[in-house]
């Protein structure tokens, strides 16, 4: 019974919003010079202002994968003897544990050697 009776009210309440929707006349509008204008120079401005986040974005991408691909060189110390080796790497091959060179060779650090990295 209760089903019955808040279909119909949602059929009334339906049937009043398109009702109260059909009842209202069209307005016509007529635009703002200044306001067009405003729009237009800040539609401009977003779209200047995001072409020079994009091309600092893509520099930064630049100088970034520039710089990781540097060829630098790579001195193993044992701190116990003193013994130094040296060698060419590129510089996204380096890690926490180790790095790989130029001729592929890869050399793992152990714990009492210290790295130093020399760029030019």
């Amino acid at each position: 019974m209760i089903s019955k009776i808040l279909i119909t009210l949602a059929v009334i309440v339906g049937c009043m919003w398109m009702l109260s929707a059909r009842a209202k006349p069209a307005l016509k509008t007529i635009p703002n010079p200044d306001a067009q204008r405003n729009k237009i120079l800040l539609r401009n401005g977003a779209i200047g202002f995001m072409a020079i986040m994009a091309v600092a974005a893509g520099t930064m991408i630049y100088l970034e994968v520039d710089d990781r691909s540097a060829v630098v060189t790579v001195h193993v110390i044992n701190t116990q003897s003193g013994a130094r080796k040296s060698y060419r790497v590129m510089k996204n091959d380096i890690h926490s544990d180790g790095f790989t060179t130029l001729d592929g060779l890869q050399v793992f650090v152990a714990g009492i050697e210290r790295i130093e990295i020399e760029t030019r």
